[in-house]
């Protein structure tokens, strides 16, 4: 029987019989065995769907040939099935791999981990981090230290991260996912460093942006008057800096805000709601709606009908609903924090 006919011809797993599922977890037993890659690809995308209660021996059958495996792509595609059906069990063999002589392998090895919060992954990344070197940009460190500001016990590495993000000579964009991981393990020790870099006009934009998220989730009151300084600084020299630049650090100063839950950021919101760039006006109106204000209905009315970009439209639209405490489609785009960010010339 031929692989990409299963479904087609069993259907979907609840419909099918006692004896239908025991053919299909034969049939995809001996493509995850013997098939080409492509068909063990295929067969390790269906286990995802396979009913759990039925599925114990495929999901032993796939970790013992992620230990066997010497195929890159095929370890990859293991680790992420892994991953996916969080098979705990195999947490040695996935915090083996961090160290693979493939780049890929370890970070999937990392991505895996991460998704399912192996404590036992703290220490063992901790060690890979301080291997690294951060005066240059790297995609993998920044997806190990975003990594372990999700991993329990994550919080370990923040003294050792504090030293990196205070070294001004190591490279911008990981003192910048230094600070995301500072806010994701409440990371307050960090304060007067975040402090430092977020309202020096000469640091790089993102990272100062990042360093003021960081701050309001650390709900930081000595970062609160400089926020609203900072801000109406950006009034004051409207259309004199980079356009980039100044949507920037209004997004974010006013976010930071937004999250300290600062009961006098509402008459700034209006301001930026109104402001010339559409996407802070995107961004103004989505603080609205998570602030829950019904003082922002008549604004948020007027941008929903009247307002000439869409995006901003369905956004006021989303905002009056959660204002109204009404069901809405979760929104896909990312919050600011895990946008990668250019930074400005």
């Amino acid at each position: 029987m031929i692989f990409l006919s299963l479904p087609s011809v069993w259907g979907k797993e609840k419909d099918l019989s006692p004896e239908q599922i025991a053919k299909k977890k034969e049939v995809l037993s001996k493509m995850v065995r013997y098939g080409t890659s492509q068909e063990r690809k295929q067969a390790l995308g269906e286990l995802t769907r396979f009913p759990k209660e039925n599925a114990g021996e495929l999901y032993t059958l796939v970790g013992e040939q992620l230990k066997t495996e010497k195929d890159m792509g095929m370890k990859i595609v293991l680790l992420k099935t892994i991953g996916d059906l969080d098979l705990k069990e195999n947490k040695d063999t996935i915090i083996g791999l961090f160290e693979d002589s493939n780049e890929d392998v370890a970070k999937q090895a990392v991505t895996s981990a991460k998704k399912m919060k192996l404590a036992e992954a703290t220490s063992p990344l901790l060690e890979k981090v301080k291997k690294e070197d951060f005066t240059k940009n790297s995609n993998s460190l920044s997806l190990y230290i975003s990594a372990l500001g999700e991993l329990p016990e994550g919080k370990t590495a923040a003294p050792f991260l504090e030293t990196k993000f205070r070294e001004k000579f190591n490279n911008a964009d990981m003192r910048g996912q230094i600070a995301l991981y500072f806010g994701s393990v409440l990371y307050s020790d960090a304060e007067s460093a975040l402090m430092e870099v977020a309202f020096d006009e000469i640091q790089p934009t993102t990272l100062r942006c990042y360093s003021m998220n960081t701050l309001g989730k650390l709900k930081s009151e000595t970062a609160k008057p400089k926020l609203y300084e900072l801000l109406d600084s950006l009034k004051k020299t409207a259309g004199k800096l980079d356009a980039k630049k100044a949507q920037s650090l209004k997004i974010y100063a006013i976010g930071a805000l937004v999250t300290m839950g600062d009961k006098e950021v509402f008459q700034e919101l209006n301001e930026f709601a109104r402001d010339d760039d559409s996407m802070v006006r995107l961004r103004a109106i989505e603080f609205m709606g998570n602030l829950k204000d019904p003082k922002a209905l008549e604004l948020l009315e007027y941008k929903r009908d009247r307002d000439p970009s869409p995006k901003v439209q369905k956004a006021a639209k989303k905002a009056i609903d959660q204002i109204n405490g009404k069901e809405t489609v979760p929104d896909e785009e990312k919050p600011p924090e895990e946008k990668s960010e250019e930074e400005p010339k």
